[in-house]
């Protein structure tokens, strides 16, 4: 058989080439595109992957990167798509090339893929939560040199963290010039399998291309055989092939070979199961043994441990192996020192037709040469832990089974795939009553066993899993009669129930847990249950209790030699230490906890300790160094690969004291470029706050409104003040502005009642602030009955005031207090000015100084209005703020002389809003530059460019980039 069996011409699939084609050419136009591929076993989309890979390099200049996912017993294999894919681009790369594009990913990536060099260090953090965003990265610089193709083949056997990875991308990859090619076998989607509820999202978003590749018609098979053969088949054999085959391209091939080695067309097998068998009895028993046993492997098998497992020796296995290779039944991998089946299907009928016995043995031999020579997996030995579980389970050999279970347990855990790390602990629950000595197999016990997979089910987001796990543990009295023991299974337990929620539950447990455990000798179970402890009572809003639990927690942590812990504990004691009003003292126990956390890489920790300290440093009003904190923490964030989680949150601690310096497009540039990434969650919540509030300082309603949507779906439930009481704000406000002060009153008050905890206090200064500034604005008697404003007034005299932001709101809230009451205000708001001056917050003294002048305008014998007016107009102008047209507005109304009669002409740049970074864009655009060029010369990502060129078309109110330079050349908006 010289010839080969599959056609050298694509046959058909013309109409899913040229929707693909287009697709790529989207691609090389700097645009994404998402295609999926769906058909039978069988029926050609491989050889359809194929093609469109081959066109992609060839013709449109294209990157391609593939990865299939791999079947390990009814369970997918790790990650094994991306595996490829770095496999791929290790080993076509220079060493200098491959450093560049995985950038800060590399040590963490090479945990993966160890060929790529040292892993991170061990952590009790979780590395998890960043694969997603490493891998993006990875694809944003691999897009950055050259369009890109990345394929991931055979999605129904995917494990859960390739399905949640490719689920990402398919919604991240923006503004890049990347085509996500995925394929699956329709077939194998029965009605509970997991990849369904993903498929099903897929038909709903219209970004997907979504493909079924059918069966060939009869035509088409008649154009398959003569690509084949080379000649045109006679009308009778034509229609055995296709009744057989019912247009499967597959078997197609499968039975012309079976008819050109001797089978009569006449009585070939009705069954495909049949025909694929019956093809492999045409080669000698000696390679047919041979395909029996790579039928065991698995989906591909090194020669070394084909010859192990076999028994034999070349001169009898090639002689073999080349008869099933010049039988199209094996090929050679893409190691070039392995094989694999043509198809899967004839594996799978291979498998399924040995007998029980026979399946056992092998798998036993299997087990017993990879235990005894890991490197005869081959380019797979990453894999050796999942395949010895796999073979020891399918070969009965429980005792085996549990113990490289758990290996395979702890090994997918340090690889980024916690929900299958919890499928290989669970088997290990499942197998601990069936072997005697499973203490000593395992080298844990039936406890850490649980724990291992408590661990897993948190970092895999399935809580309640991981509750009815802890649930089991703990109704077991033998398993938990050490108190320590006990002690630690709560502080799981305790964990889960926080990140669920249900705050109260948490520390109530936790209390439990630490009355459990003896005072003497103090161990890391202390450390970790004090720790969590702390920042649950520290989330619930009591600090001084905080305060006390955090300072045990890092004096058992720094006994019992507990790094991490200590780090963290630290952190939560310096926060809550500033927030009772010792800052000097709060300040230093930060810098400890994060110095600390920093020298032993516990980068989350590090990361949390940045934003406590920014935080606070801007809680106290010293902007410029909450600035700088977070400006660490955000070069933290991009070197560990968390700038999309931890990294939008440290933005927006950089937004915050911005805004309050009257560093407005700075600021908006920063929000713009982080929002671009798209962070989710309470990371991006914080961002759309920021800019809903800056749009109202500027008078964009809708914009407003349209951002504290936004906040509020990513923060969904989540209560904690330091989002309740900001959306509050938010409401009030917008409602204010509006003209409606019965509703924004309806919105203040019930976010400003005692008791108001320390945290809560920075918050509701500002809530404060305009609960009083509602009552002024409104007719006496008209907002809230005398008991809310005597309480008003009430808290606004009690409430701490003892930073500058707090007294500088304080100072304005009585202002306005004054105001609605008609006495004092000049001098009210005389200190209401100077207080926002000594707290350099500008929008709050820019509004001041308007009031101010207002005030002194109504006294006849006041002559500072117009200096108050003049000034108020300069910075408002600057801000571009709504407040420059109440200020003109009083001007006019009062007859106020001004130095120049209508105030300083604003800049045009200022009357449409651009921001510094939205200037060079429009300057970019003007030359016309696409988005990737721009992206190019400002080194920020193809997304990010089109988000600023799309604000800059909204805020000069035209449709297109032509409309948008003719503007800018008429306003004179562009750069020098």
């Amino acid at each position: 058989m010289e010839r080969g069996l599959v056609s050298s011409v694509l046959v058909g699939r013309r109409a899913e080439l040229a929707r693909l084609r287009a697709l790529l050419e989207r691609v090389t136009a700097g645009q994404p595109a998402v295609a999926v591929l769906s058909g039978e076993a069988g029926v050609g989309k491989s050889r359809l992957v194929a093609e469109v890979a081959r066109e992609a390099a060839d013709d449109f200049g294209v990157r391609v990167l593939r990865g299939r996912c791999v079947d390990l017993g009814g369970a997918g294999l790790a990650l094994a798509p991306l595996v490829d894919v770095l496999r791929t681009l290790s080993r076509t790369s220079t060493p200098d090339e491959l450093d560049r594009l995985l950038g800060p990913a590399r040590r963490e990536l090479a945990r993966l893929l160890p060929e790529l060099g040292p892993t991170a260090g061990t952590s009790a953090e979780d590395p998890t939560s960043r694969l997603l965003e490493q891998v993006l990265g990875l694809i944003t610089r691999l897009a950055a040199d050259q369009p890109l193709l990345l394929v991931v083949e055979d999605l129904h056997w995917a494990d859960r963290s390739t399905r949640d990875l490719v689920s990402f991308l398919a919604q991240t990859l923006q503004e890049l010039g990347v085509m996500l090619l995925m394929t699956y076998r329709s077939d194998e989607l029965h009605r509970r399998h997991p990849l369904r509820p993903l498929v099903t999202g897929w038909e709903r978003m219209r970004s997907v291309e979504r493909l079924e590749v059918g069966r060939f018609t009869r035509r088409e098979v008649d154009e398959q055989l003569r690509a084949i053969r080379g000649r045109r088949s006679n009308a009778a054999f034509l229609d055995v092939v296709f009744e057989r085959s019912q247009g499967n391209a597959f078997l197609v091939e499968e039975i012309l070979a079976a008819v050109e080695g001797g089978a009569d067309p006449s009585a070939l097998p009705p069954s495909l199961r049949d025909v694929l068998l019956a093809r492999t009895e045409t080669v000698s028993e000696a390679a047919q043994s041979v395909l029996r046993v790579a039928a065991a492997a698995g989906p591909r098998i090194s020669e070394r441990l084909l010859a192990a497992v076999s028994g034999t020796g070349p001169a009898e296995l090639h002689p073999a192996l080349r008869e099933a290779v010049e039988h199209h039944l094996l090929v050679i991998d893409s190691s070039g020192h392995g094989y694999e089946f043509r198809h899967e299907l004839t594996r799978d009928a291979l498998y399924d037709d040995m007998l029980p016995g026979e399946r056992v043995r092998l798998h036993a031999a299997y087990g017993e040469a990879l235990s005894g020579d890991a490197t005869l997996l081959g380019e797979d030995s990453g894999s050796i832990a999942a395949t010895l579980a796999h073979h020891w389970y399918a070969a009965l050999d429980l005792p085996r089974a549990l113990s490289a279970s758990v290996r395979a347990g702890q090994h997918a855990a340090a690889r980024y795939a916690p929900a299958e790390a919890l499928h290989h602990f669970e088997r290990v629950l499942q197998l601990w009553p069936r072997v005697g000595d499973a203490v000593e197999r395992a080298g844990i016990d039936w406890t850490d066993a649980n724990l291992a997979a408590i661990d897993a089910a948190f970092y895999a987001g399935e809580l309640q899993r991981g509750l009815s796990l802890v649930d089991e543990v703990l109704a077991d009295p033998a398993s938990v009669a050490d108190p320590v023991r006990r002690a630690r299974v709560a502080e799981r337990r305790a964990h889960l129930l926080g990140h669920g929620g249900r705050t109260e539950e948490a520390a109530a447990q936790l209390r439990e847990a630490l009355a459990l455990l003896p005072e003497r000798p103090v161990t890391v179970t202390h450390a970790a249950v004090l720790a969590s402890l702390a920042t649950m009572v520290r989330r619930s809003g009591d600090e001084e209790g905080a305060q006390a639990i955090a300072r045990r927690a890092a004096a058992a942590a720094a006994e019992s030699g507990a790094t991490a812990y200590e780090a963290e504990s630290l952190i939560t004691l310096g926060s809550a230490t500033g927030y009772l009003d010792d800052v000097p003292a709060g300040l230093a126990t930060l810098h400890q906890g994060i110095d600390l956390a920093r020298a032993h890489q516990y980068d989350n920790t590090a990361l949390r300790g940045y934003i406590n300290l920014s935080d606070l440093l801007e809680m106290i009003g010293r902007h410029a160094e909450a600035t700088q904190a977070a400006r660490d923490g955000l070069a933290l964030s991009g070197r560990v690969g968390s700038a999309r989680s931890w990294g939008a949150m440290l933005a927006g601690n950089i937004v915050e004291p911005l805004l309050r310096l009257g560093r407005w497009r700075e600021a908006q540039d920063l929000i713009t470029e982080t929002l671009a990434d798209d962070p989710v969650s309470m990371f991006a919540a914080s961002l759309f706050l920021l800019r809903a509030e800056l749009h109202l300082w500027q008078g964009d309603r809708a914009a407003a409104a349209a951002d504290r949507q936004e906040a509020g779906r990513h923060l969904g439930g989540n209560e904690e003040v330091q989002y309740s009481v900001p959306l509050a704000y938010l409401d009030g406000e917008l409602a204010r502005s509006a003209g409606d002060l019965e509703a924004a009153w309806d919105h203040v008050r019930p976010a400003l009642r005692p008791p108001i905890v320390p945290m809560a206090v920075r918050y509701c200064w500002p809530l404060a602030w305009l609960g009083a500034r509602v009552h002024a604005d409104a007719r006496p008697g008209a907002v809230g009955d005398p008991g809310d404003v005597d309480a008003l007034r009430t808290l606004i005299e009690t409430l701490p005031a003892t930073t500058p932001p707090a007294r500088a709101a304080a100072a304005m809230a009585r202002a306005e207090l004054a105001r609605a009451g008609g006495r004092g205000e000049v001098g009210a708001w005389q200190a209401a000015v100077t207080a926002c001056r000594e707290a350099s917050e500008l929008f709050p003294l820019c509004y001041g100084l308007f009031r101010l002048a207002e005030a002194r305008a109504a006294t006849a014998l006041d002559t500072g209005a117009a200096a108050d007016a003049q000034e108020c107009l300069r910075y408002a102008d600057d801000l571009a703020a709504a407040t420059a047209q109440d200020v003109r507005a009083l001007v006019r109304r009062a007859r106020i002389r001004l130095e120049q009669p209508d105030g300083p002409v604003p800049d045009v740049e200022n009357e449409f809003k651009l921001t510094d970074r939205e200037r060079e864009v429009l300057g970019l655009v003007a030359e016309g530059r696409s988005n990737g060029q721009i992206a190019g010369v400002l080194y920020i990502s193809p997304k990010t460019a089109s988000v600023h060129v799309s604000n800059i078309l909204a805020k000069l109110g035209v449709g297109s980039r032509t409309e948008a330079t003719t503007m800018a050349h008429r306003h004179g908006l562009l750069p020098a």
